[in-house]
């Protein structure tokens, strides 16, 4: 009988084994890579997370986003490799919450909803990185599976921490609250307010102010540094986030929610629709009002959408479900048609295409940390050592061991002019990319002042082919 089961598995045992063979290799792929993330927001979240033990204020700042600088701290003592395993972890984790969700919601080939997530191409380089993405996405889809499960109480309760995790988590705070307005459910509304009561109490003694967690937003501005773009940003850079097979899925699950909804009307499952539909598209539509009104220092990037992937997952399977529904007395075309869609999106992200997974560039070590760490660096210890080094890019940090963000010592990610305190000797470190586009530095006064002396320049071509230029400047 055993052997009869391995010869011939069935479909969920066969789902099984795919998800933990890919689990696996996620798992493989950044504990053996040499990746050291993506860099930029990636390094200053893992810095943060890691120097945190070291300075406790790290614990309340709001950029950092305190609670995932709490639960990632322990894993960062190891390096970025154990930032990397707490975002694998979540990422495997909201994965399998979001099969367990679509079983409670009783589709058709549920066990399927794991791979689909963890196949969706830009998963993988989000995951390998500090970023809070995969955090975010594993607490948003625990929360909306005890919903569902009807534990309102902690549904709601990590719901209220999402804001502490990323800021778009008063965008899912909104969408929880107007589903209890819905339901009825008045008594539960105080829950949502508990994360921010919380953080408000803890944070108190360091910041004297007991509504920080709203006076010290880093994104409450109606304006962007990064600028605006198109309406139609995020639904477009969702094809490639997600692959075009669970893209169109995703597509079907909307054209079918209004045939679904004409059909049951009254007996419509509202929990189901805000929480998979609503939220996604809450998330995808205030996204794009933040791009295209350039406000809220939104950059428009991509990588956002990994919040919501799990859900994404489950409207895929929807769409399955609905179709599948529609030839139950076929057998042989449901199992044709689900076989080919789980084909597709196994094989699709290892095809060269601009929506498929660049595995080189998520594995292993980027153009800019090898110059750093084997050019930039080495050359500073030699020709300048037992100097202090001012820079803009958060990944000399990864290098230097230096707690970046103290002022007095660093140009830290929103300084806009080099500290006032450098001393005869210190060194300035100006790339062509940050320092001009967002530290406001500029090179021509650099070299026109008779405060500093350019020592030398170094270029270096990055993975997309974009030349950033190194100026050594000394302080005189």
């Amino acid at each position: 009988m055993a052997y009869s089961k391995l010869k011939n598995p069935s479909p969920e045992l066969a789902a099984k084994a795919i998800f933990i063979i890919l689990s696996t290799a996620l798992l493989a792929a950044g504990m053996l890579g040499d990746s050291l993330g993506e860099g930029g927001d990636s390094t200053t979240h893992y810095l943060y997370a890691k120097l945190s033990w070291e300075n406790p204020s790290y614990f309340f700042n709001h950029w950092a986003k305190p609670l995932f600088t709490v639960l990632s701290s322990p894993f960062a003592q190891f390096g970025m490799k154990g930032m990397m395993l707490f975002n694998i972890l979540c990422s495997i984790t909201a994965a399998y919450i979001a099969t367990c969700t679509a079983k409670v919601l009783q589709y058709n080939y549920y066990y399927i909803t794991g791979i689909v997530v963890i196949t969706m191409p830009l998963l993988l380089p989000v995951t390998l990185s500090g970023l809070t993405e995969p955090l975010s996405a594993l607490l948003i889809i625990i929360a909306v599976y005890y919903y569902l499960t009807n534990n309102i109480f902690l549904s709601l309760l990590i719901v209220s921490f999402l804001p502490f995790v990323r800021s778009e988590g008063l965008i899912i705070v909104g969408v929880f609250g107007t589903l209890l307005l819905i339901e009825k459910r008045w008594k539960y509304l105080p829950v949502l307010a508990a994360g921010h009561l919380f953080y408000s109490l803890v944070g108190w003694s360091y910041y004297q102010d007991f509504f920080w967690v709203f006076n010290k937003i880093p994104y409450a501005t109606m304006s962007s540094v990064y600028g605006k773009g198109n309406w139609t940003h995020f639904v477009n850079q969702l094809y490639f986030c997600v692959q075009p097979f669970t893209f169109a899925m995703i597509v079907i699950s909307f054209v079918y929610l209004p045939i679904e909804w004409a059909k049951k009307k009254s007996e419509m499952h509202w929990a189901k629709v805000f929480l998979s539909y609503g939220i996604v598209i809450a998330f995808i539509a205030a996204h794009s009002a933040f791009w295209a009104l350039g406000i809220f220092n939104s950059m428009g990037l991509n990588r956002v959408l990994v919040s919501i992937f799990p859900l994404c997952g489950i409207l895929a399977i929807q769409s399955i479900h609905a179709l599948t529904e529609r030839y139950k007395s076929n057998s042989v075309y449901r199992k044709r048609f689900v076989s080919f869609y789980v084909a597709g999106i196994l094989v699709f992200p290892t095809l060269n295409n601009p929506a498929a997974t660049n595995f080189k560039e998520a594995i292993f070590v980027n153009n800019q940390h090898k110059f750093l760490r084997n050019t930039l660096i080495p050359y500073l210890h030699q020709k300048h050592a037992n100097k202090q080094y001012f820079f803009s890019e958060t990944e000399m940090g990864l290098f230097t061991g230096a707690d970046i963000f103290k002022d007095e010592l660093w140009l830290y990610p929103g300084a806009q002019v080099p500290p006032i305190n450098m001393q005869t000797g210190d060194i300035l470190v100006f790339d062509s990319l940050l320092m001009t586009e967002e530290r406001n530095v500029k090179l021509d006064s650099l070299r026109l002042t008779k405060d500093f002396r350019e020592d030398t320049i170094f270029s270096l071509v990055n993975n997309q082919n974009k030349a950033t230029q190194y100026h050594i400047f000394v302080k005189q």
